[in-house]
Protein backbone atom coordinates (compact mmCIF):
# COMPACT_ATOMS: atom_id res chain seq x y z
CA UNK A 1 0.00 0.00 0.00
CA UNK A 2 1.41 3.38 -1.04
CA UNK A 3 2.25 5.76 1.77
CA UNK A 4 0.47 9.11 2.00
CA UNK A 5 2.42 12.37 1.83
CA UNK A 6 2.03 12.91 5.59
CA UNK A 7 3.30 9.39 6.34
CA UNK A 8 6.34 9.87 4.11
CA UNK A 9 7.00 13.18 5.83
CA UNK A 10 6.75 11.52 9.23
CA UNK A 11 9.27 8.80 8.32
CA UNK A 12 11.69 11.36 6.88
CA UNK A 13 11.33 13.49 10.01
CA UNK A 14 12.01 10.54 12.36
CA UNK A 15 15.24 9.64 10.56
CA UNK A 16 16.33 13.28 10.46
CA UNK A 17 15.68 13.75 14.19
CA UNK A 18 17.93 10.82 15.08
CA UNK A 19 20.92 12.22 13.21
CA UNK A 20 20.22 15.76 14.44
CA UNK A 21 20.49 14.49 18.01
CA UNK A 22 24.06 13.38 17.32
CA UNK A 23 25.10 16.68 15.71
CA UNK A 24 26.21 18.69 18.80
CA UNK A 25 28.01 15.67 20.25
CA UNK A 26 29.99 14.95 17.09
CA UNK A 27 30.77 18.61 16.39
CA UNK A 28 32.05 19.02 19.95
CA UNK A 29 34.24 15.91 19.81
CA UNK A 30 35.81 16.59 16.42
CA UNK A 31 35.93 20.37 16.83
CA UNK A 32 38.29 20.10 19.80
CA UNK A 33 40.71 17.95 17.81
CA UNK A 34 41.09 19.93 14.56
CA UNK A 35 39.03 23.13 15.02
CA UNK A 36 35.61 24.14 13.73
CA UNK A 37 36.66 25.67 10.40
CA UNK A 38 38.91 22.75 9.51
CA UNK A 39 36.25 20.23 10.50
CA UNK A 40 33.49 21.90 8.47
CA UNK A 41 35.82 22.31 5.49
CA UNK A 42 36.04 18.53 5.19
CA UNK A 43 32.39 17.94 6.14
CA UNK A 44 30.99 20.25 3.46
CA UNK A 45 33.49 19.00 0.90
CA UNK A 46 32.22 15.47 1.46
CA UNK A 47 28.55 16.51 1.64
CA UNK A 48 28.94 18.39 -1.67
CA UNK A 49 30.45 15.29 -3.29
CA UNK A 50 27.43 13.29 -2.06
CA UNK A 51 24.53 15.70 -2.59
CA UNK A 52 25.44 17.07 -6.04
CA UNK A 53 25.38 13.64 -7.77
CA UNK A 54 22.15 12.79 -5.89
CA UNK A 55 20.49 15.94 -7.24
CA UNK A 56 21.66 15.13 -10.79
CA UNK A 57 20.41 11.56 -10.59
CA UNK A 58 17.09 12.03 -8.77
CA UNK A 59 16.06 15.60 -9.54
CA UNK A 60 17.92 16.94 -12.55
CA UNK A 61 14.92 19.01 -13.65
CA UNK A 62 14.56 20.54 -10.19
CA UNK A 63 18.24 21.51 -10.19
CA UNK A 64 17.94 22.97 -13.70
CA UNK A 65 14.87 24.98 -12.67
CA UNK A 66 16.59 26.26 -9.55
CA UNK A 67 19.73 27.35 -11.39
CA UNK A 68 17.70 29.12 -14.11
CA UNK A 69 16.91 32.12 -11.90
CA UNK A 70 19.44 34.42 -10.22
CA UNK A 71 16.89 35.27 -7.53
CA UNK A 72 16.29 31.59 -6.80
CA UNK A 73 20.00 30.89 -6.54
CA UNK A 74 20.53 33.87 -4.22
CA UNK A 75 17.69 32.78 -1.90
CA UNK A 76 18.88 29.17 -1.71
CA UNK A 77 22.51 30.19 -1.13
CA UNK A 78 21.40 32.49 1.70
CA UNK A 79 19.27 29.73 3.24
CA UNK A 80 22.17 27.29 2.93
CA UNK A 81 24.70 29.58 4.55
CA UNK A 82 22.37 30.36 7.45
CA UNK A 83 21.48 26.68 7.94
CA UNK A 84 24.87 25.07 7.31
CA UNK A 85 28.02 27.19 7.32
CA UNK A 86 27.10 29.99 9.76
CA UNK A 87 24.93 28.05 12.19
CA UNK A 88 27.30 25.07 12.36
CA UNK A 89 30.35 27.26 12.95
CA UNK A 90 28.52 28.92 15.83
CA UNK A 91 27.26 25.58 17.11
CA UNK A 92 30.75 24.05 17.05
CA UNK A 93 32.32 26.99 18.90
CA UNK A 94 29.45 27.13 21.39
CA UNK A 95 29.63 23.39 22.05
CA UNK A 96 33.37 23.53 22.72
CA UNK A 97 32.82 26.36 25.23
CA UNK A 98 29.92 24.63 27.02
CA UNK A 99 29.03 20.98 26.37
CA UNK A 100 26.86 19.03 23.89
CA UNK A 101 23.86 18.93 26.25
CA UNK A 102 23.75 22.71 26.74
CA UNK A 103 24.37 23.28 23.03
CA UNK A 104 21.63 20.84 22.02
CA UNK A 105 19.03 22.52 24.23
CA UNK A 106 19.85 26.09 23.18
CA UNK A 107 20.24 25.22 19.50
CA UNK A 108 16.72 23.80 19.43
CA UNK A 109 15.55 27.22 20.58
CA UNK A 110 15.34 28.12 16.89
CA UNK A 111 11.97 26.37 16.84
CA UNK A 112 10.65 28.73 19.50
CA UNK A 113 12.05 31.70 17.59
CA UNK A 114 10.37 30.52 14.37
CA UNK A 115 6.96 30.28 16.08
CA UNK A 116 7.24 33.94 17.06
CA UNK A 117 8.44 35.03 13.60
CA UNK A 118 6.08 32.95 11.42
CA UNK A 119 3.20 35.49 11.49
CA UNK A 120 5.52 38.19 10.14
CA UNK A 121 7.47 36.15 7.57
CA UNK A 122 5.08 33.40 6.45
CA UNK A 123 1.75 35.08 7.29
CA UNK A 124 0.77 31.96 9.23
CA UNK A 125 -1.64 32.52 12.09
CA UNK A 126 -0.34 31.71 15.57
CA UNK A 127 -2.68 31.87 18.56
CA UNK A 128 -1.98 33.57 21.87
CA UNK A 129 -1.99 30.15 23.52
CA UNK A 130 0.71 28.95 21.12
CA UNK A 131 2.82 32.00 21.91
CA UNK A 132 2.35 31.33 25.62
CA UNK A 133 3.48 27.74 25.07
CA UNK A 134 6.56 28.99 23.21
CA UNK A 135 7.41 31.23 26.16
CA UNK A 136 7.28 28.18 28.43
CA UNK A 137 9.83 26.59 26.13
CA UNK A 138 11.99 29.73 26.33
CA UNK A 139 11.87 29.39 30.11
CA UNK A 140 13.53 26.00 29.68
CA UNK A 141 16.23 27.56 27.50
CA UNK A 142 16.78 30.30 30.11
CA UNK A 143 17.13 27.68 32.83
CA UNK A 144 20.09 26.27 30.90
CA UNK A 145 21.52 29.72 30.15
CA UNK A 146 21.46 30.59 33.85
CA UNK A 147 23.12 27.32 34.81
CA UNK A 148 20.05 26.29 36.77
CA UNK A 149 20.16 29.25 39.17
CA UNK A 150 17.59 31.53 37.41
CA UNK A 151 18.97 34.56 39.28
CA UNK A 152 22.50 34.74 37.87
CA UNK A 153 24.38 33.95 34.69
CA UNK A 154 27.58 32.01 34.23
CA UNK A 155 29.79 34.85 32.96
CA UNK A 156 32.50 32.45 31.83
CA UNK A 157 30.13 30.61 29.52
CA UNK A 158 28.08 33.66 28.52
CA UNK A 159 30.02 34.38 25.26
CA UNK A 160 29.52 30.77 24.18
CA UNK A 161 25.84 30.97 25.09
CA UNK A 162 25.66 34.02 22.84
CA UNK A 163 27.19 31.99 19.99
CA UNK A 164 24.60 29.25 20.51
CA UNK A 165 21.73 31.76 20.52
CA UNK A 166 23.17 33.21 17.30
CA UNK A 167 23.24 29.69 15.91
CA UNK A 168 19.55 29.24 16.79
CA UNK A 169 18.65 32.56 15.13
CA UNK A 170 20.62 31.61 12.00
CA UNK A 171 18.76 28.30 11.78
CA UNK A 172 15.46 30.16 12.24
CA UNK A 173 16.16 32.47 9.31
CA UNK A 174 17.08 29.52 7.11
CA UNK A 175 13.97 27.52 8.04
CA UNK A 176 11.65 30.44 7.30
CA UNK A 177 13.32 31.09 3.94
CA UNK A 178 12.96 27.43 3.02
CA UNK A 179 9.31 27.37 4.04
CA UNK A 180 8.45 30.62 2.27
CA UNK A 181 10.11 29.89 -1.06
CA UNK A 182 9.27 26.65 -2.83
CA UNK A 183 12.21 24.97 -4.53
CA UNK A 184 13.25 21.36 -5.04
CA UNK A 185 14.80 20.33 -1.73
CA UNK A 186 17.09 17.73 -3.29
CA UNK A 187 18.56 20.40 -5.55
CA UNK A 188 18.55 23.00 -2.77
CA UNK A 189 20.59 20.80 -0.41
CA UNK A 190 23.24 20.41 -3.09
CA UNK A 191 23.47 24.21 -3.36
CA UNK A 192 23.48 24.47 0.46
CA UNK A 193 26.52 22.24 0.69
CA UNK A 194 28.50 23.68 -2.23
CA UNK A 195 27.95 27.28 -1.08
CA UNK A 196 28.82 26.33 2.51
CA UNK A 197 32.03 24.62 1.36
CA UNK A 198 32.96 27.74 -0.64
CA UNK A 199 32.20 29.96 2.38
CA UNK A 200 34.27 27.87 4.79
CA UNK A 201 37.09 27.64 2.26
CA UNK A 202 37.06 31.42 1.85
CA UNK A 203 37.24 31.86 5.64
CA UNK A 204 40.20 29.51 5.86
CA UNK A 205 41.97 31.40 3.06
CA UNK A 206 41.23 34.89 4.44
CA UNK A 207 42.36 34.07 7.98
CA UNK A 208 45.17 31.76 6.87
CA UNK A 209 43.76 28.77 8.72
CA UNK A 210 45.75 25.68 7.84
CA UNK A 211 43.73 22.64 6.79
CA UNK A 212 45.36 19.48 8.25
CA UNK A 213 45.76 16.43 6.05
CA UNK A 214 46.65 13.91 8.75
CA UNK A 215 43.43 13.03 10.58
CA UNK A 216 42.72 10.44 13.26
CA UNK A 217 40.37 7.56 12.59
CA UNK A 218 37.85 9.05 15.02
CA UNK A 219 37.86 12.42 13.23
CA UNK A 220 37.58 10.73 9.81
CA UNK A 221 34.60 8.70 11.05
CA UNK A 222 32.85 11.83 12.33
CA UNK A 223 33.51 13.68 9.06
CA UNK A 224 32.11 10.73 7.12
CA UNK A 225 28.95 10.62 9.25
CA UNK A 226 28.35 14.38 9.17
CA UNK A 227 29.17 14.71 5.48
CA UNK A 228 27.21 11.73 4.17
CA UNK A 229 24.40 11.16 6.68
CA UNK A 230 23.78 14.56 8.26
CA UNK A 231 24.34 17.03 5.43
CA UNK A 232 24.21 14.70 2.44
CA UNK A 233 21.00 12.82 3.28
CA UNK A 234 19.56 13.98 6.62
CA UNK A 235 19.15 17.63 5.62
CA UNK A 236 17.19 16.61 2.53
CA UNK A 237 14.89 14.37 4.59
CA UNK A 238 14.38 17.02 7.26
CA UNK A 239 13.48 19.90 4.96
CA UNK A 240 11.26 17.71 2.80
CA UNK A 241 9.36 16.92 6.00
CA UNK A 242 9.40 20.60 6.98
CA UNK A 243 7.84 21.57 3.65
CA UNK A 244 5.34 18.69 3.58
CA UNK A 245 4.12 18.82 7.18
CA UNK A 246 2.85 21.67 9.32
CA UNK A 247 5.97 23.71 10.27
CA UNK A 248 4.76 24.02 13.87
CA UNK A 249 4.41 20.23 14.11
CA UNK A 250 7.90 19.71 12.67
CA UNK A 251 9.32 22.38 14.94
CA UNK A 252 7.69 20.80 17.96
CA UNK A 253 9.02 17.38 17.00
CA UNK A 254 12.58 18.70 16.81
CA UNK A 255 12.28 19.91 20.39
CA UNK A 256 12.55 16.24 21.36
CA UNK A 257 16.14 16.34 20.07
CA UNK A 258 17.64 17.79 23.31
CA UNK A 259 16.34 14.79 25.28
CA UNK A 260 18.16 12.41 22.95
CA UNK A 261 21.26 14.62 22.79
CA UNK A 262 21.58 14.68 26.59
CA UNK A 263 21.52 10.88 26.69
CA UNK A 264 23.95 10.53 23.79
CA UNK A 265 26.33 13.10 25.31
CA UNK A 266 26.35 11.14 28.57
CA UNK A 267 26.96 7.83 26.79
CA UNK A 268 29.53 9.00 24.24
CA UNK A 269 31.56 11.74 25.94
CA UNK A 270 30.49 11.36 29.58
CA UNK A 271 28.71 14.72 29.94
CA UNK A 272 26.92 14.61 33.31
CA UNK A 273 23.12 14.74 33.28
CA UNK A 274 22.37 17.63 35.63
CA UNK A 275 19.05 18.22 37.34
CA UNK A 276 18.45 21.54 35.60
CA UNK A 277 19.01 19.87 32.20
CA UNK A 278 16.07 17.63 33.06
CA UNK A 279 14.06 20.63 34.28
CA UNK A 280 14.77 22.51 31.06
CA UNK A 281 13.80 19.57 28.87
CA UNK A 282 10.59 19.06 30.87
CA UNK A 283 9.64 22.70 30.29
CA UNK A 284 10.37 22.27 26.61
CA UNK A 285 8.39 19.03 26.57
CA UNK A 286 5.45 20.90 28.10
CA UNK A 287 5.68 23.46 25.33
CA UNK A 288 5.78 20.64 22.74
CA UNK A 289 2.66 18.96 24.14
CA UNK A 290 0.67 22.19 24.30
CA UNK A 291 1.80 23.28 20.83
CA UNK A 292 0.89 19.91 19.39
CA UNK A 293 -2.60 20.03 20.86
CA UNK A 294 -3.13 23.58 19.59
CA UNK A 295 -1.56 23.21 16.14
CA UNK A 296 -3.83 22.46 13.21
CA UNK A 297 -2.66 19.99 10.60
CA UNK A 298 -2.85 22.78 8.02
CA UNK A 299 -1.50 26.26 8.85
CA UNK A 300 -3.99 29.09 8.67
CA UNK A 301 -3.10 32.08 6.51
CA UNK A 302 -3.42 35.53 8.09
CA UNK A 303 -6.14 37.12 5.96
CA UNK A 304 -6.81 40.84 5.72
CA UNK A 305 -10.47 39.99 6.26
CA UNK A 306 -10.30 38.53 9.76
CA UNK A 307 -13.67 36.82 9.32
CA UNK A 308 -12.38 34.77 6.38
CA UNK A 309 -10.57 31.53 7.27
CA UNK A 310 -7.91 30.80 4.65
CA UNK A 311 -5.64 27.75 4.83
CA UNK A 312 -2.09 27.58 3.47
CA UNK A 313 -1.83 24.25 1.62
CA UNK A 314 1.37 24.96 -0.34
CA UNK A 315 2.88 21.85 1.27
CA UNK A 316 0.55 19.67 -0.78
CA UNK A 317 2.24 20.66 -4.04
CA UNK A 318 5.94 20.92 -3.22
CA UNK A 319 6.71 17.84 -5.35
CA UNK A 320 4.33 18.70 -8.21
CA UNK A 321 6.44 19.75 -11.19
CA UNK A 322 3.48 21.34 -12.98
CA UNK A 323 2.80 23.79 -10.15
CA UNK A 324 6.40 24.24 -9.03
CA UNK A 325 7.05 27.10 -11.45
CA UNK A 326 4.01 28.96 -10.12
CA UNK A 327 4.79 28.56 -6.42
CA UNK A 328 8.58 28.44 -6.35
CA UNK A 329 8.93 32.15 -5.56
CA UNK A 330 6.85 33.70 -2.77
CA UNK A 331 3.52 32.61 -4.28
CA UNK A 332 1.42 30.17 -2.28
CA UNK A 333 -1.39 27.64 -2.57
CA UNK A 334 -4.34 28.83 -0.46
CA UNK A 335 -7.74 27.27 0.17
CA UNK A 336 -11.12 28.00 1.74
CA UNK A 337 -13.98 25.67 2.61
CA UNK A 338 -17.30 26.49 0.94
CA UNK A 339 -20.89 25.36 0.95
CA UNK A 340 -21.59 23.05 -2.00
CA UNK A 341 -23.77 25.63 -3.76
CA UNK A 342 -22.56 26.42 -7.25
CA UNK A 343 -20.13 29.34 -7.31
CA UNK A 344 -20.50 31.78 -10.18
CA UNK A 345 -17.67 34.28 -9.87
CA UNK A 346 -17.69 37.47 -11.92
CA UNK A 347 -15.96 37.19 -15.27
CA UNK A 348 -13.62 40.05 -14.48
CA UNK A 349 -12.42 38.19 -11.40
CA UNK A 350 -11.63 35.11 -13.46
CA UNK A 351 -9.83 37.30 -15.96
CA UNK A 352 -7.82 38.88 -13.13
CA UNK A 353 -6.74 35.38 -12.12
CA UNK A 354 -5.85 34.21 -15.62
CA UNK A 355 -2.22 33.60 -14.56
CA UNK A 356 -3.30 31.61 -11.50
CA UNK A 357 -4.69 28.13 -10.94
CA UNK A 358 -8.18 27.87 -9.48
CA UNK A 359 -10.03 24.59 -8.85
CA UNK A 360 -11.96 22.62 -6.22
CA UNK A 361 -11.34 19.31 -4.49
CA UNK A 362 -14.32 17.70 -6.22
CA UNK A 363 -13.26 19.03 -9.63
CA UNK A 364 -9.45 19.23 -9.35
CA UNK A 365 -6.94 20.44 -11.91
CA UNK A 366 -5.84 17.62 -14.23
CA UNK A 367 -2.29 17.77 -12.86
CA UNK A 368 -3.36 17.24 -9.23
CA UNK A 369 -2.61 13.64 -8.27
CA UNK A 370 -4.48 11.43 -5.83
CA UNK A 371 -1.90 11.79 -3.03
CA UNK A 372 -2.15 15.59 -3.19
CA UNK A 373 -5.93 15.48 -3.21
CA UNK A 374 -5.98 13.08 -0.25
CA UNK A 375 -3.55 15.38 1.58
CA UNK A 376 -5.90 18.35 1.07
CA UNK A 377 -9.01 16.41 2.09
CA UNK A 378 -7.33 14.85 5.13
CA UNK A 379 -5.90 18.11 6.46
CA UNK A 380 -8.91 20.37 5.82
CA UNK A 381 -11.49 17.62 6.54
CA UNK A 382 -14.44 19.13 4.62
CA UNK A 383 -17.89 17.93 5.64
CA UNK A 384 -20.34 16.34 3.20
CA UNK A 385 -21.93 19.70 2.44
CA UNK A 386 -18.59 21.45 1.93
CA UNK A 387 -15.99 21.62 -0.78
CA UNK A 388 -12.52 23.13 -0.88
CA UNK A 389 -11.71 25.97 -3.27
CA UNK A 390 -7.98 26.12 -4.06
CA UNK A 391 -6.03 28.98 -5.59
CA UNK A 392 -2.36 28.85 -6.56
CA UNK A 393 -0.43 32.02 -7.35
CA UNK A 394 -0.04 35.52 -5.96
CA UNK A 395 -1.27 35.59 -2.36
CA UNK A 396 -2.92 39.02 -2.53
CA UNK A 397 -4.78 38.21 -5.77
CA UNK A 398 -6.06 34.90 -4.44
CA UNK A 399 -7.14 36.46 -1.14
CA UNK A 400 -8.99 39.23 -3.00
CA UNK A 401 -10.75 36.60 -5.09
CA UNK A 402 -11.68 34.59 -2.00
CA UNK A 403 -13.09 37.76 -0.41
CA UNK A 404 -15.33 38.31 -3.45
CA UNK A 405 -16.48 34.71 -3.27
CA UNK A 406 -17.18 35.10 0.45
CA UNK A 407 -19.46 38.06 -0.25
CA UNK A 408 -21.71 35.98 -2.50
CA UNK A 409 -21.69 32.50 -0.98
CA UNK A 410 -21.62 30.69 2.37
CA UNK A 411 -18.03 30.38 3.57
CA UNK A 412 -17.39 27.91 6.39
CA UNK A 413 -15.29 29.21 9.30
Amino acid sequence: MALKAEQKGGIALTIALLELSLLPVLLGVAGTSIGGVQLLFYVFLLSSLVSVPISFIYDKEGLKSLLSSKKSIAIVIAAGLFNNAISQLLLTAGTIGTNPSVAGIIFRGWVLMSILLMPFVLKIKVTKAQIAAALVGFAGVYLVVSGGSLLSLNLQQLPYIGLLLGCALSATISALLIKKYTFSMTASVAVFNVSSFAFIGALAFMFKIAIPTALSLQTLSIIAFLGVVTYGIGTTLYFNAYKTLNPIFVGNATLAVPFITILLAALIVGTPIKAYYIGATLLIAGAVIVQQKLSKSTPEHIAHNKKLQIFDITSAFVNNRHFLEQIRADNRALAIKLDTQTIKPHRELLHALKDHYLFTNDNPHRDVNRDELDFINDTLAPKENERVLIGIGNVNSIELFFNKIAESTDVTN
